[in-house]
């Protein structure tokens, strides 16, 4: 049987303790290179076991009819703090009841990813410094480009 749910939806079966996982398409490039834009599919589950840093989320923006799916930086008191691997910057902390569910397979082609916190929060750790370096190389690059082009003008 193919049921059609939106997401609210989802999260409400989900918070009764029967929502099975639910396979969706992201439109958006937040988590790249690990989930690309419309054409990686994740499978995400309801949270039936406790956060820990680096794994993948699905949580809703308070006060729009958004969702997100990102990473778990930290956990502090209730609250958890969320990163996408391709943003320059964290969500901003958001409670834990804020968290809808987790990403437990991401689907590239035939190949099946099994997202492992420990290693991912390495990986995002290595390619949020490496976004810091290129563009500090693209910045540099840019103005030593424009100074040229002012002097041999």
């Amino acid at each position: 049987m193919n049921m059609s749910l939106s997401v609210p939806e989802w999260h409400r079966i989900a918070m009764e303790g029967t929502a099975p996982p639910v396979r969706i398409l992201l439109n958006g490039c937040s988590m790249d290179p690990l989930i690309r834009r419309n054409r990686d599919f994740v499978t995400i589950a309801a949270t039936d076991q406790e956060l820990v840093p680096g794994d993948i989320v699905l949580f809703a923006v308070p006060d729009v009819e958004r969702y997100v799916v990102h990473r778990v930086w930290k956990i502090q008191d209730g609250q958890v703090l969320t990163w996408g691997d391709n943003c320059g910057e964290p969500d901003g902390w958001l409670p834990k009841e804020a968290i809808w569910g987790r990403v437990v397979l991401i689907e590239r082609g035939k190949r099946e990813i099994r997202p492992d916190p420990v290693k991912g929060i390495r990986w995002a750790r290595f390619w949020h410094e490496a976004r810091k370096g290129y563009h500090l190389y693209r910045i540099c690059r840019d103005g030593i480009t424009r100074g040229f082009k002012k002097i041999f003008r």
